[in-house]
């Protein structure tokens, strides 16, 4: 069985003092969407904090083979390891092409031109709108060159941090549609989203989060019909 792309064991972090995650474990494989899943303020965006080299964890993180930890966040994005934060924090006083441009401002290499091409054969609407100001665009767009912008970076994994939030449901299936089309083009992806229902549609595997602890793991389909899961997460819609 080949060795994970990300790799994380018995992971500590949290902010100063102050812990947030305990002892957390996970992997995402090539080829995959992996969810972490749980309700707001189980540790999700501290977790990719973390992985993005922002905040300082101890234990075991390995990307690539490569141990994570002692890398600046600089060093994480370099190698592949890219995040589309929560709120998607565009430059809205510049143009769609011009955020694009800034995913990519680390790259040295001749790619980025077949990049931009990518980007915009994925988002079409990034293309019409590319010369429009970012904060002039719907929420559903500015998720879509937040995306992008990841995208410009040419990460290795795709890291998404509530991708749904405050978004209009079919705009959201929309970008799981996406989601599934950029694993096919051979990125992987972890999302953290609050919406357990969005991420199980296109998720393969998953993890539950709650108070800074993986409390179940699994593949989808398996966690789909988990009472606890069930109860907790997809009540009697499911």
């Amino acid at each position: 069985m080949s060795q994970p792309l990300l790799n994380i064991e018995h992971l500590n972090a949290g902010y100063g003092a102050v812990p947030v995650l305990f002892d957390l474990s996970l992997n995402v494989k090539a080829g995959e969407i992996v969810a972490m899943v749980g309700s707001n303020g189980a540790g999700k965006t501290t977790l990719l904090r973390a992985l993005s080299r922002v905040i300082p964890a101890k234990g075991t993180m390995q990307f690539n083979g490569e141990d994570m930890l002692p890398l600046a966040p600089e060093g994480a994005f370099t190698r592949g390891l890219v995040q589309v934060p929560e709120g998607r924090q565009l430059f809205p006083r510049m143009t769609v092409e011009e955020n694009l441009h800034m995913g990519a401002h680390l790259r040295r290499d001749a790619g980025v031109k077949a990049t931009f091409e990518q980007v915009y054969h994925l988002f079409p609407k990034l293309k019409e709108r590319r010369k429009q100001l970012a904060g002039n665009m719907s929420g559903g767009e500015q998720q879509m060159c937040a995306m992008g912008r990841a995208l410009m970076a040419n990460p290795k994994l795709l890291m998404i941090d509530e991708m749904s939030l405050g978004l209009a449901p079919v705009i959201v299936d929309d970008l799981l549609a996406i989601l599934v089309d950029i694993r096919a083009e051979g990125i992987p992806v972890l999302l953290v989203e609050q919406d357990v229902f969005a991420a199980f549609s296109v998720a393969d595997r998953a993890y539950v989060m709650e108070t800074g602890r993986v409390v179940r793991e699994g593949l989808v389909s398996d966690l789909k019909n988990d009472p606890a899961v069930v109860d907790a997460y997809l009540g009697a819609a499911h």
